[in-house]
Formats: C-alpha cells, sequence, structure tokens
C-alpha cells in the first residue's frame, strides 16, 4: 500500500513537472499583457472590431455563404474549377445539373457520389453555387 502510494505521487509530481516544464515538446506558452496587448490592439484592433471587419468582408462576398460548399466541390473539380476527379465546371451555369442530380437522376460515371452531393443542398444554395462557377 505504501508503495503504492509513493508511486502514484512520484508519477504525478512527474505529470506536472512534464506539462509545465519547457522542452521541445511542448513550448510554454506566453500570456500578452501589458504593452504586448497594447501593441496587439494598436496593429489589429480590438475583437469585437476584428469581428466587425469579417463581417464587412463576408457583407460584400456575395458568394460568403456558399464558400463553404465550394471548397467541397473543389476537392474534385478543383479551386479554380478547372477540373480534376470531376469535370472542369469553370464557365458553367450548373443549376440543371445539380438539381438532376438531387432528384436522383444518372448524369455520369460520378452520379452515386453526386447524388449524395447534391442532395444536401438548397434551391438557393444551387444557384448560388451555379452563379459562382459562371463567373469562375
Amino acid at each position: 500500500m505504501k508503495g503504492m502510494m509513493i508511486t502514484t505521487v512520484v508519477v504525478l509530481v512527474g505529470l506536472i513537472y512534464y506539462v509545465t516544464a519547457d522542452s521541445p515538446r511542448q513550448p510554454r506558452v506566453q500570456g500578452c499583457y501589458g504593452e504586448c496587448y497594447e501593441r496587439h490592439i494598436e496593429m489589429y484592433g480590438t475583437l469585437a472590431e476584428q469581428m466587425q471587419v469579417q463581417a464587412e468582408a463576408a457583407a460584400a462576398d456575395e458568394f460568403s455563404s456558399i464558400r463553404g460548399l465550394w471548397g467541397g466541390c473543389a476537392s474534385c473539380h478543383g479551386m479554380e474549377g478547372q477540373g480534376g476527379i470531376g469535370p472542369a465546371l469553370a464557365g458553367n451555369d450548373i443549376a440543371d445539373m445539380l438539381k438532376a442530380y438531387r432528384a436522383g437522376e444518372t448524369r455520369g460515371a460520378q452520379s452515386a457520389l453526386m447524388w449524395s452531393q447534391a442532395g444536401q443542398l438548397t434551391d438557393q444554395e444551387i444557384e448560388l453555387l451555379s452563379k459562382f462557377t459562371i463567373q469562375l
């Protein structure tokens, strides 16, 4: 029993040392306060100001609501819609195609994959994605 308590204490002390000691595995995180914080605020503004800038940027981008969706599309169709695993979409109106996939129609070799992708999209998202691909 006494040996078990000693082992437990040694393990706990070692764990505390491992978590708090400077090491290449876990460099110590230093806080930013005082002058550091003031410089940060001068350079980047307060958190509320940063969030306001981001909100204004999103409002100015008509495609901000589908950027995340496009990231999924881009994994097969390329960031610029140039094609890859899937066909090129750049410059194309894809609304009818996406609606057909959403309805479960077979349109090509990758139809089974596209059914699940398009099945999650709303009409508004389809129209925005189509408008986005046209302007690529």
